[in-house]
């Protein structure tokens, strides 16, 4: 999943060694689909933030365009 499609927070605003990498790629548990009301495919996602860096599990919806297979 790509976490710089689901957070889009623009440009760097610096380089801070220890924060929240929110523009990694990052492996999540997909558990099921669901069309928006507006016709738009959302996946529910259970997944690690930072998890390198004693990180934090996460769950939500996240849309289709973010997510994809994982490679073998």
């Amino acid at each position: 999943m790509d976490l710089s499609q689901l957070f889009p927070v623009g440009p760097p605003g610096g380089d801070i060694q220890d924060g929240l990498d929110l523009q990694e790629t990052v492996r999540g548990e997909l558990s099921m689909w669901q069309v928006s009301t507006t016709g738009y495919w959302f996946g529910w996602v259970q997944f690690m933030i930072n998890e390198g860096r004693g990180g934090a599990r996460a769950g939500q919806w996240v849309p289709g365009y973010a997510l994809r297979p994982r490679e073998a």
